[in-house]
């Protein structure tokens, strides 16, 4: 195998993991009942830091989660080390880091939405079925499912807290064209004002340029 090879086999691993963090693009919802598209429901209007985790088929992921509104960081580790997502909605841009390697992938957001088959037509219903409160903060729970006649979206319950930030959500995403189990939650949430240093990649990194897309995510 060529280095270029092993190097493509590599972001073959690191992509299957950050393919199971995009599923979190189709969790986000306002705290109000009616329908939307999930590309409104991308941002929590408030600056928050917290400890995450994910449990999809794809295996667990835990980190630390960096939000502002239009961008977001989300940290956490895997086989291959530790990994950075940077989601810049605000720039129409998406990068992966491997600080190990001081290596980066950047493509548009929404290129890096369609790993799960995009979200800018995904449209959920929801109604608010209870109240919890989820580590530490009151939230309203909501029965979620995607609007009929749709073919991918997420079906399940979410958490929120009053000022829109998802602390829970457990259900069903369609993910290329198969159904998977997901729940992701936060704790230790902080509405701190965010740094906006975290939301840009290193500038001694080293760009690749490979597909985002075209990278045979299993």
């Amino acid at each position: 195998m060529t280095r270029a090879e092993k190097e493509v086999a590599v972001f073959r691993s690191l992509l299957a993991a950050v393919a199971a963090l995009v599923l979190i693009l189709s969790l986000y919802l306002p705290a109000h009942a009616a329908p939307v598209t999930a590309v409104e429901l991308l941002d929590a209007k408030v600056d928050y830091t917290a400890n995450y985790y994910l449990n999809s088929s794809n295996g667990t992921f835990r980190g630390e989660v960096i939000h502002a509104p239009g961008r977001e960081r989300r940290d956490f580790d895997t086989a291959a080390g530790h990994q950075t997502l940077l989601l810049r909605r605000d720039i129409d841009e998406a990068t992966i880091i491997w600080p190990a390697r001081k290596w980066y992938i950047t493509t548009r957001f929404d290129a890096l939405a369609s790993l799960i088959g995009g979200v800018d037509g995904i449209v959920l219903d929801r109604k608010i079925s209870g109240r919890q409160v989820i580590a530490g903060e009151p939230t309203t729970r909501y029965d979620v499912s995607s609007a009929a006649g749709q073919a991918g979206g997420f079906a399940g319950q979410m958490w929120f807290t009053g000022d829109g930030i998802l602390m829970k959500a457990k259900g069903r995403v369609v993910f290329r064209g198969r159904e998977m189990p997901v729940e992701t939650g936060l704790s230790n949430l902080r509405r701190t004002k965010a740094d906006p240093a975290a939301f840009i990649r290193p500038p001694n990194y080293s760009g690749v340029p490979l597909d985002i897309t075209k990278l045979g995510l299993r």
